[in-house]
């Protein structure tokens, strides 16, 4: 009988490892996308999708059945080459997670032969195919590696007066991208290393900008943008270049122009289209919480905010379905160069069926030949009650912030969680003397965790933290109480 019960506790004990752990597998024509071979990371939380034939793009990044990214349907299966002769009209959108090489002002030539953006971007790093493969850490976690090939700037640029490509007399850059991400088995944090290398000869100033193409709508014909937003902390003592606190990419004219050439037909005689449509969109919704600025999608605009995330995050959120999905970035350093002064934009556009983009963006590095930068970043998704989002840390989100009623002696606040773990409470006195530890409830990312717990103690401080496991866990908010 003992030998039965021994036998038993094993599988039980093989059972809940087997349900705990991640995986990272290649698939077949995962989700009917049409491509052969289909990089994933999964575990009971998330899932993630890396293909290689679309630039080594994460077309999937899922909390649940909710999904964050905007992926193309035009162009499942499909892959290009790597010959950077391409048009504005030849985008190869495929949707999804995806990088552009800073400064994009010198990345192609124009036809005096002098440096200037380009659009479609460069073509090898964000186009064409990747190398992908399974790998290992030091951690023993497995990740997904993707590579790019060689990506020469600048690129050539079709003059369209004369019907031919423009091509740089000598290439300046010689540039590759890399990247290593792994997920972790009971929470639905991402984490990502990037890495840019100079593999050319001469030295370059080199940055990145990771570009998340989100779902912006819960049906194309319905276009409810209003229920997707982008939320980013900033702070009046950080400003862009011409001191302001943010800047709109769209006048007016230019919102006007565009709905009426590609929506609808305006008239500018009737009062009610001129106060609708002649400003810069309505979605740049301002400070809708001390230090919090939000922005919705909106469909009929074609424009970006631009502004600096003072406390090194920026959250999408579906509130159709109360799911936010985070980025927790490097913090921003104002010692250091950063392309046109900021490291956060926030991008609506009317291409194919819209999407709303939030855009990270890396200093600028100096590079000698063979010297490269990295980059980290870690991507969270949570179940939410309501929006705004207020605070992104390793913990979670917070949606209130912890407030103790000093009549009722309660404690509230709201948040979402990245982990698999336990709520815990921490009371300290004023000498910081732990009074008292209250084990809360258990709490995952497909939760909501919600506080309310009364305190008997006298108390002076309150730390909230999600417990992992005995030796790691989570400062989810925390408050100090002036009694």
């Amino acid at each position: 009988m003992k030998k039965g019960l021994a036998i038993l506790l094993v599988s039980l004990s093989a059972s809940f490892f087997a349900q705990q752990k991640e995986t990272v597998s290649i698939e077949k024509n995962y989700n009917n996308w049409g491509w052969s071979d289909v990089y994933v990371a999964k575990n009971k939380y998330i899932s993630l999708a890396i293909v290689p034939e679309a630039a080594g793009r994460i077309l999937e990044y899922n909390l649940g059945d909710v999904s964050s990214l905007w992926v193309n349907p035009k162009l499942f299966g499909k892959s290009f080459g790597t010959s950077d002769e391409v048009k504005m009209n030849q985008w190869r959108n495929f949707g999804g997670y995806r990088l552009v090489p800073l400064p994009i002002e010198n990345s192609s030539i124009n036809k005096n032969k002098e440096k200037s953006k380009r659009w479609p971007p460069p073509v090898v790093i964000g186009d064409a195919p990747y190398k992908v493969s399974i790998g290992e850490n030091t951690e023993g976690k497995k990740t997904i590696e993707v590579q790019s090939g060689v990506q020469q700037l600048p690129v050539p640029f079709y003059y369209g007066r004369e019907k031919r490509f423009i091509h740089p007399d000598v290439i300046d850059e010689k540039i590759q991208y890399s990247r290593s991400l792994y997920i972790e088995p009971s929470s639905s944090l991402v984490y990502i290393n990037h890495i840019l290398k100079n593999v050319g000869e001469k030295s370059i100033k080199k940055g990145l900008m990771f570009s998340s193409q989100h779902v912006s709508w819960t049906d194309p014909k319905l276009q409810d943008g209003h229920n997707f937003s982008a939320y980013i902390p900033f702070s009046e003592d950080l400003k862009l270049p011409n001191g302001e606190q943010f800047e709109i990419s769209s006048t007016p004219k230019q919102r006007w122009r565009y709905i009426n050439r590609n929506r609808f037909k305006l008239d500018k005689d009737n009062p009610e289209h001129v106060k609708k449509y002649f400003n810069k969109g309505t979605n740049w919704k301002g400070e809708v919480a001390p230090g919090i600025y939000e922005v919705e999608y909106d469909y009929n605009m074609m424009g970006g905010l631009h502004i600096i995330s003072s406390k090194s995050w920026v959250c999408y959120v579906n509130k159709t379905n109360n799911t936010a999905f985070a980025k927790i970035l490097e913090p921003y350093n104002p010692e250091l160069e950063y392309d046109h002064g900021i490291n956060m934009a926030i991008f609506c556009s009317g291409l194919e069926t819209g999407y709303i983009e939030t855009e990270v963006k890396t200093p600028l590095y100096k590079l000698k030949p063979k010297q490269s930068f990295n980059y980290k970043e870690i991507h969270g998704a949570a179940k939410i009650d309501a929006s705004p989002v207020l605070d992104v840390n390793l913990a979670g989100i917070i949606t209130k912030k912890i407030t103790f009623n000093k009549e009722t002696n309660v404690l509230e606040g709201s948040y979402g969680v990245f982990h698999e773990g336990t709520a815990v409470l921490i009371l300290f006195d004023k000498q910081k003397n732990k009074l008292q530890e209250i084990i809360l409830e258990d709490v995952n990312p497909l939760m909501v965790f919600q506080l309310n717990k009364q305190v008997e103690k006298e108390v002076n401080q309150v730390k909230l933290v999600i417990r992992v496991s005995k030796s790691k866990e989570y400062v989810l908010d925390a408050l100090t109480i002036n009694l």
